[in-house]
């Protein structure tokens, strides 16, 4: 049985998950804050939702 994951869990996760790819790439987060926090609250729906992080 898998464990439910409530969206805040996801949402941290997300926000790991994304940070540590700008730092391992030659990436930088996008300028505007909230189109960040879209992308990663996106993430962490499906990742409720669907059981990963795909992208919205």
């Amino acid at each position: 049985m898998e464990k439910t994951v409530t969206f805040e869990e996801a949402l941290e996760r997300a926000k790991r998950m994304s940070e540590r790819y700008v730092e391992r790439g030659p990436y930088q987060f996008f300028p505007l804050a909230d189109t960040v926090d879209s992308i990663q609250r996106g993430l962490a729906k499906n990742l409720v939702n669907h059981g990963r992080l795909y992208c919205p």
